[in-house]
């Protein structure tokens, strides 16, 4: 259905009513796609929510129905692809699922029928002992009490064998199970494109030390970072250099970070840095000095032919203050920011907290 869709409007005359109408369900098939894509099916759906801004804003920009066209099959087959993908996932996990149905049902079925088994021994023994009351021979009555003595011990002996075994099958699941869900929450808080902590997990950590701040009135620095014209970098060089230039800056800024410091992919060419220190200047000379570290080019192959990329990027840092929010903190830091960008780029500001917004908040 997208397929005819995206064709249906690139074949149109510009000046076809038809191709705008056409062109906005593209964008809004995308938009949903974005939306609805399962975050615990691919850990390539925050990437692709990343790249849909991008294809909505080529297929309102490219300028005729060639160059439309390779948009609108190249977005295509990246979502086809993608849709394969959770397809995969969804059906792995059912399988695992169903996997652990059947065990634990194979379990419970087993303590039944072991439960049933040794209610059946047990009945047996006590209708054989109610039986020894009209036993006259005393010697033959204690030889009988004797046997049924042994085998009721061995029915316990081997009632608690196979408690245990499905004891240890069952913890052993549990083990597994737990470990499972380890793995799953650390991918869900995981960028999968740079190995960082994505904003779900920085939302986390800034709320638990604005918390612990307020408590020990010990200051932290946030920092908001923003690549330099990462558009023109995509539109010269395609995606892929792009991400590639996402992963160098993201270790670039791992590198400045001292024992319990925090850096998290934010979004998009975007990262947000958490540091101990309580001191913007400290913070900024970090930061500077991360700067200084990136190389002046990069070489990739194309085709065999030696190309090279260039970045920088800008940011903004703040400090916490007795009252602020996780908004207000990175509201703060994002106006540094913008300070930045305004200046030149390629540079650290810093911003703090107003005397007015101190004795209104």
């Amino acid at each position: 259905m997208p397929n005819e869709i995206i064709e249906l409007a690139l074949n149109q005359k510009s000046n076809d009513d038809r191709v705008p109408v056409l062109l906005t369900l593209a964008d809004q098939l995308l938009v949903m796609i974005g939306k609805y894509v399962p975050d615990s099916s691919s850990r390539r759906a925050p990437a692709v929510r990343n790249h849909v801004a991008e294809w909505r804003s080529r297929l309102r920009v490219e300028p005729g129905p060639d160059a439309l066209s390779a948009v609108a099959d190249q977005v295509v087959a990246d979502c086809e692809t993608l849709l394969e993908k959770v397809r995969i996932d969804r059906a792995d996990r059912e399988a695992e699922l169903t996997d652990l149905m059947r065990v634990l049902r194979e379990v419970v079925n087993t303590l039944r029928g072991d439960a049933r088994k040794f209610e059946a021994e047990l009945q047996r023994s006590t209708t054989v002992m109610e039986s020894m009351v009209e036993i006259q021979d005393i010697r033959e009555l204690k030889r009988q009490l004797s046997r049924e003595i042994v085998t009721l011990k061995q029915t316990v002996a081997r009632r608690e064998e196979t408690d245990a075994r499905q004891c240890e099958l069952l913890s052993s699941r549990v083990e597994a199970l737990q470990q499972s869900l380890k793995s799953a929450r650390a991918e869900a808080a995981t960028d999968p494109l740079t190995s960082l902590p994505n904003r779900g997990a920085l939302d986390v950590a800034l709320r638990e030390w604005i918390a612990r701040a307020a408590r020990t009135s010990t200051p932290f620095t946030v920092a908001m970072i923003d690549l330099d014209d990462f558009k023109r970098i995509n539109d010269k060089h395609g995606h892929q250099v792009g991400d590639r230039v996402i992963v160098a800056a993201s270790q670039i800024l791992a590198a400045c970070l001292e024992g319990g410091d925090i850096a998290a992919r934010w979004g998009g060419e975007e990262f947000a840095l958490l540091f101990q220190t309580g001191s913007t200047a400290r913070a900024r000379e970090r930061l500077t000095a991360s700067l200084g570290r990136i190389s002046p080019s990069y070489e990739y192959d194309l085709g065999g032919e030696r190309r090279f990329v260039t970045f920088t990027f800008s940011g903004g840092v703040t400090a916490w203050a007795e009252g602020d929010t996780p908004e207000a903190m990175i509201k703060r830091a994002d106006k540094a920011l913008y300070s930045a960008k305004r200046a030149g780029k390629k540079r650290i500001e810093t911003r703090s907290r107003s005397f007015l917004h101190a004795l209104v908040s």
